[in-house]
């Protein structure tokens, strides 16, 4: 007798077109024909004796019963992707992990210190998966693990503070003399560089500073803190940015603190994944990695008093 269940395939097809809204999307996601996609979605709805699925000529729209069965198995999705994640993982004392980073965070600090993860812990996999910033760690998504910029409050998911509060205010030389900028005041001669996904930084640090705060939205935007560093580098302008994000920079002289201060912003970068995947032992090797690595920044080694496999006398000389 038929369990009271439907088959793998016929929920994977189910949720991969509510997805998409479309057949053509989910059998290229699932690497079968669309047909094969339509067989297991009619199969589906002849089990539960519901229509799942309204076909227009736009795609697809859910039915109020297909909208109710979606978020009522996607936890349990969720449950068998993780079981399975899990297992995998622990054939040994490593794995392998999906992780979505922010391109600038992921150029300008993560990579350069990829070597030393390797040679720390050469069992695990770090796989870079295309990065979008998750509101909802509920539903969902191809990672295993986010680190993500923000106040760390995002539903459904563990967050744990990493690094980025400490911020500077960064510019070139070159700009530094010509405007001259040498105190905050200065400021309202200089071009503000502006992260349109994060408005009140300037304001914030304005306020901060006992300034007017009415110019703190005025100047060019830009979406990547990557594209701020490079517009600061060719003197187009001041930027904010996260100090993490700019040390060779800084250590090169190719930008500099004008002011000379720094500003603890509310925000930072926060390693997120949904609580299910915090068990994988594959997530807490990545996870105490990188809290190593930013609470270690100058590649000192933690006291004595509290072991570390990061800091054995092979990771120290690596690293």
């Amino acid at each position: 007798m038929r369990r009271l269940c439907p088959t793998i395939s016929e929920l994977n097809a189910f949720h991969s077109a509510a997805k998409h809204q479309a057949f053509t999307m989910a059998a290229r996601e699932l690497c079968v024909t669309q047909s094969a996609i339509s067989r297991h979605i009619a199969a589906l709805e002849d089990y539960l004796g519901q229509k799942l699925f309204i076909r227009k000529a736009t795609g697809l729209e859910l039915t109020e019963a297909g909208a109710t069965y979606l978020n009522a198995t996607r936890p349990a999705m969720a449950a068998l992707e993780s079981a399975t994640a899990q297992l995998m993982s622990y054939g040994g004392d490593g794995g392998s992990l999906n992780l979505s980073v922010p391109p600038t965070f992921a150029a300008q600090w993560l990579f350069p210190r990829l070597g030393h993860f390797k040679r720390t812990l050469p069992q695990v996999s770090l796989n870079f998966v295309r990065y979008q910033h998750a509101h909802d760690f509920a539903t969902p998504h191809e990672f295993d693990a986010a680190i993500q910029y923000g106040y760390g409050n995002w539903p459904s998911a563990n967050a744990r503070y990493l690094i980025g509060k400490e911020t500077s205010i960064v510019c070139s030389p070159q700009l530094r003399d010509a405007l001259p900028l040498h105190t905050p005041q200065d400021l309202v001669r200089a071009t503000l560089l502006q992260h349109i996904e994060v408005p009140l930084a300037w304001h914030d640090w304005m306020e901060a500073n006992g300034l007017d705060t009415s110019a703190s939205r005025f100047g060019p935007g830009f979406n990547l803190y990557s594209l701020i560093i490079r517009a600061a580098l060719s003197g187009f302008g001041v930027g904010i940015v996260p100090t993490c994000l700019v040390e060779d920079e800084l250590a090169a002289g190719t930008l500099i603190e004008p002011l000379a201060q720094r500003f603890e912003s509310p925000l930072g970068y926060y390693l997120c994944a949904p609580t299910a995947r915090t068990n994988l032992s594959v997530y807490r090797l990545v996870a105490g990695w990188l809290e190593h690595c930013c609470n270690h920044a100058d590649g000192a080694a933690a006291p004595a008093a509290t072991p570390c496999i990061f800091c054995s006398p092979q990771a120290s000389a690596a690293g």
